[in-house]
């Protein structure tokens, strides 16, 4: 019998090498972190940093080099039928029965995972609510579009009671409607008590949808923590939008004097992104508007974007160095 613990998914010391003629490349290059029950954690970096490796390990359909995960108990190298039970899973290879209707994969994945007919059938009703699938119940998989195929493999998914739930770059190729369906559909799930980890290069949807976040680059992690515990690691950006009342002369020389890191104009509005602390800058901010009346004035702090993109600088900054 399984004790589980408040962790959902472990990982310790993981590593993946990918061989390639006689050559070899890391793909994970001794990753540790874990995943807290019912939260929503996200594997953020950019293509070929190691976030499907990850997912590919903890679904057991990849065997790690070196190193070792647990998903909602189970050891994924020793116990991996255990583990497949527990999971759900959207991987980025399209896992639709092609040769099937929308309706027909549906019904046939809650048979897979032991429901009745009944029952497959109301929770198939759900998700085809859910994430408007009504007009295309009859389709053969193999006519739909990529983006729908997703939408599909979204919908299996999201039908099924398992603790634990694998998002990998789930909302590639939906429109932003049916985005912000699934968004919403992750957020339930979570608040149900699923666990949910998602990969995804999407920042900002990243930053509205995860209680906590692992920054990662060619399978080694940059930080990781909640969104205030990562502005924390990062230097003290922040973005600054400002319009004057009447036309400011002269005022793109002075602010450009001020060394922002980016400035943008149109018009009467300027956009900038800074550095330094809030304080420093509403005392710059200040000083404009005595020449230059303000029609208004907006600062804040840096995105995700702009975290991961510091500590992306700042590692092979190191690593030039070196």
């Amino acid at each position: 019998m399984v004790t589980l613990s408040s962790h959902a998914i472990q990982v310790e010391n993981l590593r993946h090498i990918y061989r390639r003629g006689t050559g070899t490349r890391p793909a994970l290059d001794g990753m540790n972190f874990s995943v807290r029950r019912g939260e929503i954690f996200g594997l953020l970096g950019p293509n070929g940093a190691g976030k499907t490796t990850i997912v590919k390990v903890l679904t057991t359909i990849l065997r790690p080099s070196s190193g070792g995960a647990r998903v909602n108990g189970h050891d994924v190298l020793r116990e991996p039928l255990s583990v497949r039970r527990s999971i759900a899973a959207v991987l980025q290879e399209n896992a639709v029965e092609t040769l099937l209707s929308t309706w027909d994969n549906l019904l046939l994945y809650g048979y897979l995972h032991g429901y009745s007919r009944a029952e497959s059938r109301r929770r198939a009703e759900s998700v085809i609510e859910t994430l408007e699938l009504a007009d295309h119940l009859q389709k053969r998989a193999q006519s739909l579009s990529g983006g729908f195929k997703r939408r599909l493999q979204v919908a299996k998914a999201l039908m099924v009671d398992t603790p634990v739930l694998f998002l990998d770059e789930a909302t590639t190729g939906m429109d932003p409607i049916i985005k912000r369906r699934v968004i919403d559909a992750i957020r339930t799930q979570a608040r149900a008590g699923r666990t949910v980890l998602l990969t995804t290069q999407l920042l900002d949807e990243a930053e509205e949808l995860c209680d906590r976040m692992l920054l990662m680059d060619f399978g080694k992690t940059l930080a990781s923590g909640t969104m205030a515990e990562l502005r924390t690691l990062s230097a003290k950006f922040f973005h600054i939008r400002l319009g004057f009342a009447s036309e400011p002369d002269g005022a793109v020389e002075l602010l450009r004097a001020l060394t922002p890191l980016s400035l943008s104009q149109a018009g009467r509005e300027y956009d900038i992104v800074v550095s330094g602390t809030e304080n420093e800058w509403i005392r710059h901010m200040a000083n404009l508007s005595e020449r230059w009346p303000l029609a208004h004035l907006e600062i804040n702090a840096a995105s995700l974007e702009e975290i991961f993109m510091q500590l992306y600088g700042v590692k092979h900054e190191k690593e030039e160095e070196a």
